[in-house]
């Protein structure tokens, strides 16, 4: 199949359109008409249609739509083709532009009370500060869009604005919320048959699934997306495809193919004149020639990407030109060019970063949350107020029946006892079940925490010991060191560096256990093993049980807890031999780690306050598992962890 499509793909004309049912329909109507406001909405309509398979007659229709709307004072009219004009400008790289013509729309749609356009152009404005990456108020403006879209149960802006918060949270690092953020808006788009925002889901997912190594599966939506493309002439999600797959087979060091796809989404790209995607596609195509070991060639496709990326002040695709081109320069030994490209490099991810913007973006989504939750409490209480109305007005025929009202009082009571045993059941389960959310949020923001640092320490504090490491070699062949005990501090210096750089790859890796998404546990353990002086510290692991992955929160727990007790085995057993065992059965996950160090009084194990125990001791807590310390002084010590499955 996959040979068929490249087939057609080579012998059809790239932008052959063809105009869809929609806009021969509105057309016609257009044709009919009379009212003038009515043409400026069927201008914009048809504007709408052509926009992602023909940007020139878009343009037109959306100028026209304008010219009818200035002229008729038409509020409704100019603020539908302000919010219009925010995406066009989005897809030509013109932020600035962009961000002006969303404000125009949200100023004209709040003065003449239109709300389903304010929420276009928030959702503009979200767009604005996603590509310029200040991903909290990107967040802010698409939560604004998708309350106002909610309130007036707009399904296709809803949809819309699902779409646009899984793009933010997927450039901000985490795909879990991305993944979740895109289904959502994918079932709504397959509800209501919107086939433009059904594609744009199914590349969202397919960049979730390729980053994540799920290539089969990424596909699998390009596919999908590429047939439904195809059938409705939608040229611009086309390139979403192509470049999809593109990297995919890149990835998958499928080079050649990987760069003809490419080839076809740069196409796409210059027929609509966009620069941020041009500017995309450029440095994509470097990345291949740079994986082939090409890097004159990827050098200049970098440099052409990243001039773009600056014209339109594309922040993000800047920042990786720089980083892209730091490693470009190293590859080809060009060290002076190499430093002032990771020196902008850094220069730019410091002005993005914005230390309070995870803060602001839980923040704002629980007030959003919070939002939600207490409309349903009130419309709650105005049902409730509805009933107590009507108990009101059959208060004459409760007085027939009064006569039963003395048993039923005596059936209330037993009811209410009852009722309330049930309250107190279900209140101690929702603490519970609070607490266990508490344990994991804890547990999530130590993971998170550990990732920033780990990433902190390698593209920060690695790359600069990289740069040093690299002067250093380069003064060394400049100078002539004629005492040997010069020479001998010369060469102490460098080992000292370079051992540095080893320790700060090896604390990152620590930190951001990379393998645990890819590999599963017992793999995982393996490779940490494996890092660990086998001179200092035999160990021995044995694992069953682990053909199937576990669940990934209670893998990465069970990571850190055997981790942790690893690490306190090689601090403070004094132990030359280290044995564990993992195994997995029906009903649990038992772990046991055994040393033959100088062990400790377990009696004393409560008093003991290091972090590490603490932090073992509310992992288990949250797997709802139990862990023994089996030691006494001077007869090591043996850990077994037990967690459910």
């Amino acid at each position: 199949m996959r040979k068929l499509l490249m087939i057609m793909l080579l012998c059809t004309p790239a932008f052959a359109l063809a105009q869809n049912k929609a806009v021969d329909s509105l057309k016609n109507i257009l044709t009919a008409t009379k009212a003038d406001t009515l043409k400026a909405d069927l201008y914009y309509q048809i504007a709408l249609e052509l926009q992602r398979m023909d940007p020139v007659q878009s343009q037109e229709m959306i100028d026209q739509a304008m010219v009818i709307a200035q002229k008729l004072k038409y509020a409704k009219g100019l603020a539908n083709v302000y919010a219009f004009m925010s995406v066009q400008y989005s897809n030509r790289g013109e932020f600035d532009s962009m961000r002006i013509a969303s404000e125009k729309s949200i100023r004209i749609a709040e003065k003449n009370n239109l709300p389903l356009i304010v929420a276009k152009g928030h959702n503009g404005l979200g767009i604005y500060y996603w590509q310029t990456g200040n991903y909290s108020e990107a967040v802010k403006n698409h939560l604004a869009a998708l309350a106002i879209r909610e309130k007036l149960k707009d399904t296709l802006g809803i949809c819309a604005s699902l779409g646009n918060l899984s793009l933010v949270y997927f450039d901000n690092q985490n795909p879990k919320k991305s993944e979740q953020y895109a289904l959502q808006s994918l079932a709504l788009a397959r509800k209501v048959n919107k086939t433009t925002m059904i594609v744009s889901c199914l590349q969202m997912l397919a960049n979730v699934y390729g980053q994540g190594g799920q290539f089969d599966k990424a596909l699998k939506m390009d596919a999908e997306a590429l047939a439904i493309c195809k059938e409705h002439n939608d040229t611009r999600g086309l390139s979403q495809v192509y470049s999809n797959m593109a990297n995919c087979y890149t990835a998958m060091k499928q080079y050649d193919k990987a760069l003809q796809y490419q080839q076809e989404v740069l196409k796409i790209d210059r027929f609509f004149n966009d620069k941020k995607q041009i500017s995309d596609t450029y440095m994509n195509i470097s990345g291949i020639y740079s994986e082939k070991k090409d890097y004159k060639t990827a050098l200049d496709w970098m440099k052409k990407g990243l001039v773009l990326s600056q014209e339109s002040k594309y922040k993000q695709g800047e920042k990786l030109g720089w980083g892209s081109l730091s490693n470009i320069y190293e590859q080809l030994g060009d060290y002076k060019n190499a430093l002032q490209a990771h020196q902008k490099f850094q220069s730019i991810s410091v002005e993005m970063i914005n230390e309070n913007s995870n803060k602001q973006i839980a923040l704002m989504q629980t007030r959003f949350d919070t939002e939600k939750k207490e409309q349903k409490i009130n419309l709650l209480n105005k049902e409730n107020t509805i009933q107590r109305l009507s108990i009101s007005k059959q208060q004459t025929t409760i007085a027939i029946i009064i006569g039963l009202l003395l048993v039923s009082v005596l059936v209330a009571g037993l009811v209410y006892n009852r009722n309330k045993l049930k309250q107190k059941a279900l209140l101690q389960a929702e603490m519970l079940r609070h607490q266990d959310m508490m344990t994991k949020a804890v547990i999530d923001a130590e993971e998170h925490e550990r990732k920033r640092i780990g990433a902190d320490l390698h593209d920060g504090v690695g790359q600069l010991f990289s740069a040093v490491k690299m002067n250093l070699n380069g003064l060394f062949e400049r100078i002539s060191l004629e005492r040997e005990e010069d020479k001998f501090l010369a060469e102490n210096t460098l080992a000292l560096v370079d051992e540095s750089c080893k320790e700060v790859r090896v604390i990152s890796h620590q930190m951001i256990p990379n393998m645990l998404l890819r590999s599963g546990i017992a793999s995982d353990l393996k490779s940490f093993i494996e890092k660990i002086d086998a001179d200092s510290l035999k160990i021995r692991l044995e694992t069953t049980g682990f053909k199937d992955r576990l669940e990934s929160n209670v893998e990465t727990m069970l990571y850190r807890i055997i981790q942790e007790t690893i690490n306190n085995v090689i601090k403070h057993a004094q132990a030359t031999q280290l044995d564990i065992i993992l195994k997995r059965d029906a009903r649990e996950i038992t772990a046991v780690i055994k040393d033959n160090g100088v062990g400790f009084d377990t009696e004393r194990a409560g008093t003991f306050e290091g972090i590490g125990l603490k932090n073992i001791l509310t992992r288990i807590e949250y797997l709802r598992g139990t862990i023994e310390y089996d030691s006494a002084p001077g007869k090591g010590t043996t850990v077994t962890v037990n967690v459910p499955v």
